[in-house]
């Protein structure tokens, strides 16, 4: 029995294989410790390797060079894409994560941040609950598909082995960073803006009753009033966070066409 090994296959495959498992490591809905990092691994493996033989064909002939210093360069390169779309991913539950954040401290719960044993690092409850409902959204409504063909369509317009600009994708994702906090805000925006009202009612009641002891009345007023805030305004997250859901396509196709 005679096997023909095709090293320019094996080449592209490792390629791709060092783009993904970089991505699955940078992606928030994986980065839990509950994962092996051996499952993503073969994950990586398992996307590189079906991906490959429909990527041979887009990288021109003559450029898979397998000398030490091409192949260092291509690793580099394969890095580099590969956070690059793992950051574009992130954009959306960053964005989540500090108005659940932001929340928290309105309605009081920032001095009872629970330890994540995921994470290994203190998180607001109102933003893991943000967190999580986040993820069920990128399921339930297929957002997971988008990023499988952003895969593809990263080794479609940055095929391995080829040129690629880090300086303009880099200037891309931080123009997009700094609509994180806008975001937050908005997402956080109906509990801020009622628990205001809240602390200024409490201020005209203690100017009118001094005797009233605030402290001891306004805490459960504001955390009674932020989670049901809270609890109506999960409508108007959700509208938000599918916006933004939607809106990513058009982000890692902007993402990748700055960097070629």
């Amino acid at each position: 029995m005679q096997f023909d090994l095709d090293i320019t296959l094996m080449a592209i495959t490792a390629a791709l294989f060092v783009r993904f498992v970089v991505l699955m490591g940078t992606l928030p809905i994986l980065e839990m410790r509950s994962l092996p990092p051996l499952w993503r691994v073969a994950m990586a493996f398992c996307f590189a390797a079906s991906l490959a033989p429909a990527v041979k064909d887009a990288v021109p002939i003559g450029t898979v060079d397998l000398r030490w210093t091409v192949l260092l360069m291509e690793v580099v390169r394969s890095l580099v894409i590969g956070a690059m779309i793992g950051f574009t991913i992130n954009l959306l539950f960053t964005a989540v994560r500090l108005a659940g954040s932001v929340a928290g401290m309105q309605i009081g719960f920032s001095i009872v941040n629970s330890f994540d044993p995921m994470t290994m690092s203190q998180v607001s409850i109102i933003s893991q609950l943000y967190y999580i409902l986040t993820i069920m959204l990128f399921f339930t409504t297929g957002a997971h598909q988008i990023l499988v063909g952003a895969m593809f369509q990263s080794c479609v317009a940055l095929p391995p082995f080829g040129t690629m600009d880090a300086s303009g994708g880099a200037w891309f994702l931080l123009k997009e960073f700094s609509t994180v906090f806008s975001t937050g805000v908005r997402i956080a925006a109906p509990v801020i803006v009622v628990l205001l009202l809240v602390s200024a009612s409490m201020g005209v009641i203690v100017k009118t009753v001094p005797q009233l002891n605030v402290l001891v009345v306004g805490f459960p007023v504001k955390i009674g009033v932020g989670l049901i805030t809270f609890g109506m305004s999960l409508v108007f997250f959700k509208t938000v966070t599918l916006n933004m859901m939607g809106g990513m396509q058009d982000q890692l196709a902007k993402v990748l066409l700055a960097m070629r």
